[in-house]
């Protein structure tokens, strides 16, 4: 991998990421990092697409190097994803301003945009009514690093590995209404992520339209994380969440007011994580709230940014990028799980391999079935003993041990196929495959 000090920092500064920790550790211990096989985080530090580099190099106007002052991001990129998500989600294009929805550009991260809405949320929220809460799927990515320190109570919905990693809706509807009875002036914001980060789950349709319904029922809010809608597997359909909340948003007497909101990365699909470029959608009070939140902690960032990736949009070469990695993560995907079963001794369940997402999520294997944190020596074990670091198997807490198993580990697909195959010859090697013994 990268040397650690060019992306985790100064051993010297204190850090946020364990990630950061093990890395040391291990190298402390006179692991070889040149050596190392990061699968943790969805990071590999190769840089973007050929296409998009010379976007950057080549296709940014000299205006864009000074201040852009709209607060809804480079005119230019934010005509090319209003383009692109309505007609990757069969949304209606009309002239003027939208009636329904409208899209802006996120220019520092979508978590960013999650803070501020959730940020608008608390600040509506009315007087004596109870702390807002978010209801967060478990396993699932770090919502609640966001919505914690805003104040908001955490709650998490269970996504069964038992149910193929669907999502229990009669859990939703049941919390959303109970909050409901216990003081209608309280806020509950319900985030979907139908491309389930770290499970590779599609949500089907009729799932994510009765957590919708739910939502509907008891006036909560709507953030919807898309970031891994663009990453599927070919012949894979990605549910059009979107599109669904938009039709229930006009099938409702409250209309498209009620609070919502859709995020999407474009570090996902065209690896440039560091970008921090993406898209916002929403109401178009929703999005003129934003701005307003955002004019209080920023002003304009990464314009240059946001023009290479406008020019890269336009360019054909983004859409064979796109299908080229579609195509790569698939093959890697079967490699990966063929060999897991077929050599390593893995038992698969009904969510396994997933088609979705750039990600595979492991149980622990059940020989460690006594170890008071399974999850954690296992990653430790790997790291320590094989130079293969994978990931958490959910960013929430609480998920190691759920549904009578030891914990899960996830292992990233966007390493080069021979370093996968690498980091399972090492695995089965030094005796840490899924055979019990």
């Amino acid at each position: 991998m990268r040397n650690p000090s060019e992306v985790f920092g100064d051993d010297r500064l204190p850090g946020l990421l364990e990630e950061a920790e093990l890395v040391r550790r291990y190298r402390d211990s006179g692991g070889d990092t040149d050596r190392l096989i990061y699968l943790s985080l969805g990071e590999n530090w190769s840089g973007p697409p050929a296409g998009l580099d010379e976007a950057l190099r080549e296709g940014v106007p000299r205006y864009a190097h000074g201040y852009i002052l709209s607060p809804y991001g480079l005119p230019a990129l934010r005509e090319r994803l209003s383009n692109r998500i309505a007609a990757e989600h069969d949304l209606p294009r009309r002239p003027g301003a939208h009636t329904d929805y409208d899209v802006a550009v996120s220019q520092n991260g979508t978590r960013d945009a999650m803070s501020d809405f959730g940020r608008m949320l608390w600040d509506s929220t009315t007087a004596g009514a109870p702390p807002p809460a978010v209801l967060v799927p478990e396993p699932g990515w770090d919502y609640a690093g966001v919505f914690e320190p805003l104040g908001f109570t955490v709650l998490r919905y269970p996504v069964p590995e038992s149910e193929g990693y669907r999502p229990d809706v009669e859990t939703i509807r049941r919390v959303l209404h109970e909050r409901r009875r216990a003081d209608p002036r309280g806020t509950s914001l319900l985030v979907l992520n139908p491309q389930h980060n770290p499970t590779a789950a599609n949500w089907d349709a009729d799932t994510v339209r009765a957590m919708l319904r739910a939502m509907e029922e008891t006036g909560s809010a709507v953030l919807l994380d898309d970031a891994y809608f663009a990453v599927h597997e070919p012949g894979t359909e990605p549910t059009n969440a979107l599109g669904e909340l938009l039709t229930e948003a006009g099938r409702t007497e409250r209309g498209s007011r009620f609070p919502w909101l859709a995020v999407r990365t474009l570090g996902k699909q065209f690896h440039c994580n560091g970008w921090g470029v993406g898209a916002m959608t929403a109401h178009p009070e929703t999005l003129a709230a934003l701005a307003g939140y955002r004019h209080q902690h920023a002003f304009v960032s990464s314009v240059p940014l946001q023009a290479a990736m406008a020019a890269w949009l336009d360019d054909p070469a983004s859409d064979g990028y796109l299908d080229r990695i579609r195509e790569e993560y698939a093959t890697r995907r079967s490699r990966v799980a063929e060999r897991l079963v077929g050599e390593l001794g893995y038992v698969g369940h009904p969510g396994f391999p997933g088609s979705c997402t750039s990600y595979v999520r492991l149980r622990v294997p059940a020989w460690l079935a006594g170890d008071p944190e399974p999850a954690r020596t296992y990653r430790r074990r790997c790291l320590d003993e094989a130079g293969v670091l994978l990931g958490e198997g959910s960013m929430t807490s609480g998920s190691s041990g759920s549904e009578g198993v030891l914990g899960h580990v996830r292992l990233y697909l966007g390493a080069p196929a021979r370093e996968l195959d690498l980091a399972l010859d090492r695995i089965g090697r030094v005796g840490l495959g899924w055979n019990p013994r």
